[in-house]
């Protein structure tokens, strides 16, 4: 009778472990862009500039724009800071759009320039964040839960194109 009570006592712990752990696990794959990228950031850190690039996928033509106004980047990561992630093994290559962005983000930290993030969009379902100040892991992929504007980014690109000419 004491084996059985013990048997049963382990199986319902043994239960008890993967009850629980299977949420946590299931948790830290579900995250958003702001926990990604701008909760990482100090008080005292400030936008130095960011640099968007945009390539063409067919051909590998690109452009790149600058912005180093403070708010302005800003204004741009608020308007991403929401978007639901879902990190991943492999970015899905199946939905290419004819063009993907990459945004350098440097960051003043304490008087020195550093390159804080760099953030891949391949297209409104994917995308690759770069964390400089992570010790490992420091690229990972992401899945974009709910679609991205990705006119939006056009229109950003274009505009802020427009005016530097």
């Amino acid at each position: 009778m004491n084996r059985k009570r013990k048997l049963i006592l382990g199986i319902v712990i043994l239960l008890a472990v993967v009850a629980t752990a299977i949420p946590v696990y299931i948790s830290q794959q579900h995250t958003t862009f702001r926990a990604e990228v701008t909760d990482h950031m100090t008080m005292l850190d400030k936008f130095d500039r960011l640099e968007i690039t945009r390539f063409s996928s067919s051909s590998g033509d690109r452009e790149e724009v600058i912005i180093k106004d403070a708010g302005e980047i800003q204004d741009i990561l608020k308007d991403y800071k929401d978007i639901e992630l879902k990190k991943i093994n492999q970015r899905d290559t199946e939905r290419e759009s004819p063009y993907y962005y990459e945004w350098r983000l440097m960051i003043n930290k304490e008087e020195r320039e550093i390159n804080g993030f760099g953030i891949t969009l391949y297209n409104k379902h994917s995308m690759t964040i770069y964390n400089g100040n992570d010790t490992r892991d420091k690229l990972q992929d992401y899945k974009v839960s709910q679609d991205m504007n990705w006119y939006k980014m056009e229109r950003l690109f274009e505009g802020i194109k427009e005016e530097e000419s």
